[in-house]
């Protein structure tokens, strides 16, 4: 999941299966899966200024890592680019936290407008 395309203000649904250093899969009950997207130049350590946030608590299947990540249309409506994501596995009360995937969401412009 280094690279992923998402249509401006287009719902998006991706199934992300998270796995260890040994690629197992990585127990997900209790924990929650943060996806972030933000502006290349935004090196700041808080997320206040990211463009999607996303908090995955529900798994589809937790002890096999397999998680959805679901955005709104209203979620994806940004401006067309490239920007940086990343996704990290937390759990509050064993301060587990593992970054599983990061790269590129590039955002598209959406080609077809008409609506009749």
């Amino acid at each position: 999941m280094a690279n992923i395309t998402i249509h401006k203000g287009n719902p998006y649904n991706a199934i992300i299966t998270i796995t260890d250093e040994n690629d197992d899969a990585y127990d997900l009950t209790g924990k929650t899966v943060f996806f972030t997207v933000k502006k290349n130049s935004d090196k700041t350590s808080v997320d206040t200024a990211a463009l999607i946030t996303k908090d995955i608590t529900i798994h589809d299947d937790a002890t096999a890592g397999i998680t959805t990540l679901a955005l709104s249309a209203v979620q994806t409506n940004v401006a067309v680019g490239d920007y940086k994501f990343d996704l990290r596995v937390y759990e509050l009360a064993s301060s587990t936290q593992l970054n599983t995937a990061s790269g590129t969401c590039t955002i598209t412009d959406v080609v077809t407008k008409r609506t009749s």
